[in-house]
């Protein structure tokens, strides 16, 4: 019996890629529809306001925004979640689908549509921009941390790779909002790029990391320990799509002989020419394990798996890592291949969402053609045998707020803001 998929679509980007779906794909009944706004029964205060937690987290981070101001988007970001989640639950009474996909999965709109697919008891996809260049996501789980990777490093050990599975090697430059020039680059350095301030990855899955200013901080302090006299130096770079320039930190790289904004530089550069990469969780990280480069994770991020990429979760883990950089002794990673062929062969789609094709339409039709726990993309497997080390235990828990430790003046020593 041919499956029926419910893209329920919020944007005019959704609505046209789900549209190309249903037009392309033959194997499942595809239906799209609106989340609108619909009236019914009220559920409980802390239901909507779960659906409206993200959308909040970005008002809160504005701290211009008064709390008067707060209460009030809080109210009726909590209304807008109670009118979706019944129109998601009118538009699944009347399609009657086998399961529900949204694209995104963290607006008011979409988390409201998911919960209404739960109380359904229906399946879920969340579409999104793919963790491998050129790919999109559909994850039966959630995306960024929430989704249905699975974590645990005996799965890659045990992992088949498929002979004809071809990684990626070379990264898609993104357009950016302002015009740089580049810089001529240190010998020796690491790259960390900075992520949007306000976007999920960084309000949702970094609790021990508060912004970018934080980011630079904590570097910075752990260079100072780590690298005293050596050679290494930092080169940070804003996000591209990122309005805020943080002035401040630049003017102190400006001073600094070695810290550096690379921001005119390509990503793909700068990664190559590194000795390793730190970042939060940003997918520059999996650009990163792509072309064979370490990474410091400082978030939750779903590469941050033993034998791919390591973890920190203090000034010392993070200082502890540059040092084994610097030495030239990287943490081994024995499972970074296999994670990045899983992606490749198995839980990426072939082809963006912007200019799909035939081996797009073919492996989202198989995707969708099957209930996730039969899928080899199944969040169950997420949560089988993880066995962490004290390390990675660590990593998992929220830090203290970085406190800066007098030290004598050195090289790294920055100057007052």
């Amino acid at each position: 019996m041919t499956r029926r998929i419910l893209l329920l679509h919020n944007t005019p980007k959704a609505r046209r890629y789900f549209h190309t779906l249903a037009n392309h794909i033959d194997a499942v009944d595809i239906r799209t529809d609106t989340i609108g706004l619909r009236g019914g029964p009220r559920l409980a205060d802390q239901r909507y306001a779960e659906m409206a937690r993200y959308s909040m987290e970005r008002k809160w981070q504005r701290h211009r925004i008064p709390d008067w101001r707060l209460r009030r988007l809080q109210g009726l970001h909590q209304r807008f979640a109670h009118w979706h989640y019944h129109a998601a639950g009118a538009a699944i009474r009347r399609h009657q689908p086998d399961a529900i996909g949204v694209w995104g999965g963290q607006s008011v709109d979409t988390r409201a549509a998911l919960a209404a697919a739960r109380d359904h008891a229906l399946p879920s996809y969340v579409f999104e921009c793919g963790l491998l260049p050129d790919t999109t996501t559909c994850d039966p789980q959630g995306v960024n941390f929430d989704n249905a990777i699975p974590r645990y490093p005996r799965f890659y050990a045990d992992y088949a790779r498929k002979a004809d599975t071809v990684l990626p090697q070379s990264l898609i430059a993104r357009p950016s909002r302002h015009s740089d020039d580049e810089i001529s680059l240190p010998e020796d350095y690491l790259f960390i790029p900075f992520q949007v301030r306000l976007d999920s990855q960084v309000l949702l899955y970094s609790p021990w990391i508060r912004d970018m200013t934080h980011l630079f901080d904590v570097v910075v302090e752990a260079a100072r320990h780590a690298l005293g006299a050596c050679q290494t130096q930092l080169v940070f770079k804003l996000h591209p799509s990122c309005r805020q320039r943080y002035r401040t930190l630049q003017d102190i790289a400006a001073r600094e002989p070695r810290i550096h904004f690379a921001n005119g530089n390509s990503t793909d550069e700068l990664v190559r020419k590194a000795r390793g990469v730190i970042t939060i969780n940003s997918t520059v990280g999996i650009e990163a394990l792509l072309l064979n480069r370490p990474v410091l994770t400082v978030g939750q991020a779903c590469y941050a798996i033993p034998g791919v990429c390591e973890s920190a979760s203090s000034v010392a883990m993070i200082s502890r890592w540059m040092q084994q950089i610097d030495t030239q002794r990287p943490p081994s990673t024995p499972h970074r291949e296999a994670f990045l062929h899983y992606l490749a062969s198995e839980y990426c789609i072939p082809q963006s969402h912007k200019h799909p094709g035939a081996a797009h339409f073919a492996a989202m039709a198989a995707r969708l053609s099957v209930h996730p726990r039969q899928s080899r993309v199944n969040p169950a497997r997420r949560a089988e045998g993880i066995t962490l080390s004290s390390d990675a235990l660590a990593a998992a828990q929220p830090a203290p707020p970085f406190s800066p430790v007098r030290t004598p003046a050195t090289a790294w020593s920055v100057s007052d803001r």
